[in-house]
């Protein structure tokens, strides 16, 4: 059907954590009129999530750093970097931070005595760089009247459901407001800052309303991914606190057994390797990695829950040497108690969970993607991080690229005109809230922390046989919650189609069946989408994959 434009901007921004906020206000300061819009309420998405205390933001220690930053990003990646843009991110790591801070927003900074601290170095990294640290409750308190200062309008609850397309361009959205009313906003150009994969699986450090809407949208206009066989695995509480991010600074004080008080790491152990040496290697990374003894952890806990059939391992702190931490640690415990009602006297289950992707549309050193007036910024690109990703700079990497991308946005919608209606195919998909939950489950299960031919077969046999025929649409709600298991489909398939072509383990992602690294595959993986007819059902994207 088609929908006549019902509001008009220059710069649309689909997304309202930081990464869409930085847009927003850059367009605006630019002279152009701005709708940030949210699919649940403004501010919300992975910066805005309640299981942690904050973010770091990690950037070079004086301008002779950069350089070294670089070549860090460029080695804990393992080289699957755009040069180009990871270089453009290093070089506007301080100058954005600082106007960020010059907005108005109040950043956190090592005290003196504490600056010199082994906790200050970010995830992955091997020396200390300028940090900052930003929190939900300062973003809070000073993000509402930067945006009204900028002029930027808002529209949340807007939950997008495609990029409106017109002569090979980006020219708006469709989507549905409060789940009840169907709308088409015209833009000249549009920003995508959507999120991650984190709705892809059963268990994430995400907020809800980050899923693979965006992500999928963008491609179906024609967008390419990278990287999408890499992501941030976490350990995270099952209970009490559900959701609540572990932190990795407390491995040293950290003892963990399962549920009958049994210790079960070094069941996973090669002969010779201590369960201490593990947990050292671990306390250097919050994320899961392929690339030192640190993985065999994170492998038991797989191994172990599925052996077990249980929802979690259990963690007991060693309170004497918890109390020699430092005040980074004192800090989270501080935060625990306080914010979640957690202390360290408690049992507390853990388990894996997905909590960021490094990989998502790729876009260049301006935020652009190959879409003409779509540009791009957060977590749902790709390029300036690789196969691990430097801890603090995933906020940054929003920071950064989103105000790259609402200056560029700004630039292109200069001359160029609004389209007065759009076309929207309304569709429903028979139990569509069951069937996500379901492709949830598998990808948890077998497109996760332990991957192989036969576990990506197994996702891949399971997509085949999904019922996904398209009848016509009953309401706006059941078209949404259609069109979120459709993309979903789409991008789970785009996802263990990378996974497959990465016959080797590299960075986060690990295969059993090829657990080395394998030079001669130290390529970036690229996907797209293409139209085909599967044997059941309407159209749904295919993939191609290739190196380059």
């Amino acid at each position: 059907m088609k929908l006549k434009k019902r509001i008009e901007t220059d710069i649309l921004v689909i997304g309202s954590g930081i990464a869409g906020v930085c847009a927003a206000v850059s367009a605006a300061r630019e002279g152009r009129s701005v709708l940030l819009t949210s699919s649940a309420n403004t501010f919300s998405g992975s910066t805005f999530y309640p299981g942690t205390w904050g973010f770091g933001l990690v950037g070079p220690d004086g301008e002779e750093d950069t350089e070294e930053l670089l070549e860090t990003i460029r080695t804990v990646g393992s080289g699957m970097i755009n040069e180009k843009v990871a270089r453009a991110f290093a070089e506007g790591l301080n100058s954005s931070v600082d106007e960020l801070e010059a907005l108005g927003v109040e950043l956190m900074k090592p005290s003196g005595d504490a600056s010199g601290e082994k906790e200050y170095i970010p995830c992955f990294d091997h020396k200390h760089r300028r940090w900052r640290g930003l929190t939900k409750k300062n973003l809070l308190r000073s993000l509402p009247s930067i945006l009204e200062e900028s002029g930027v309008k808002e529209l949340p609850f807007f939950q997008m459901t495609e990029i409106v397309m017109n002569d090979g361009r980006a020219s708006g959205a469709v989507g549905v407001l409060n789940r009840k009313d169907t709308l088409y906003i015209a833009a000249k150009a549009v920003v995508l800052a959507s999120g991650g994969l984190g709705g892809l699986y059963r268990r994430r450090l995400t907020t809800d309303d980050v899923d693979a809407t965006g992500t999928a949208a963008a491609m179906r206009a024609g967008a390419e991914a990278v990287n999408l066989e890499f992501m941030q695995i976490m350990l995270g509480f099952v209970r009490p606190a559900f959701k609540t991010i572990y932190n990795e600074k407390t491995f040293f004080a950290s003892r963990f057994t399962d549920r009958e008080g049994n210790p079960f790491i070094g069941r996973y152990l090669p002969f010779g390797l201590k369960e201490q040496e593990v947990l050292d290697a671990r306390s250097l990374h919050g994320p899961f990695s392929s690339e030192t003894v640190s993985r065999y952890l994170d492998i038991a806990f797989s191994k172990e829950m599925a052996k077990g059939n249980t929802d979690g391992m259990v963690l007991r702190y060693d309170l004497e040497r918890l109390n020699s931490g430092s005040e980074f640690v004192k800090e989270y415990f501080r935060w625990l108690k306080d914010e979640k009602g957690v202390s360290a006297e408690e049992e507390i289950i853990l388990a894996p969970f997905m909590h960021a992707s490094n990989g998502g549309i790729e876009i260049d050193e301006n935020a652009k993607t190959s879409v003409p007036g779509l540009f791009a910024c957060g977590e749902c690109t790709g390029g300036m991080h690789g196969a691990d990703r430097i801890g603090g700079l995933s906020t940054a990497n929003g920071i950064v690229f989103g105000m790259k991308a609402g200056r560029s946005a700004a630039g292109y919608a200069e001359d160029k005109e609004l389209v007065e209606e759009a076309e929207l195919e309304a569709f429903n998909i028979a139990d569509s809230k069951e069937k996500l939950e379901a492709l949830r489950e598998t990808m948890y299960r077998d497109a996760f922390i332990a991957r192989s031919s036969e576990s990506i077969e197994k996702v891949r046999d399971f997509i085949g046989r999904m019922e996904l025929a398209k009848g016509r649409g009953t309401s706006d709600s059941d078209y949404l919650d259609s069109n979120r298991l459709l993309s979903s489909v789409e991008m789970a398939r785009a996802c263990i189609e990378a996974m497959d072509l990465r016959k080797e383990s590299r960075g986060s992602h690990y295969r059993e069946d090829h657990p080395y690294k394998d030079e001669s595959l130290g390529k970036m993986i690229r996907v797209r989408l293409k139209k085909v007819r599967l044997k059941k059902g309407e159209p749904i994207a295919a993939f191609t994959g290739g190196t380059k």
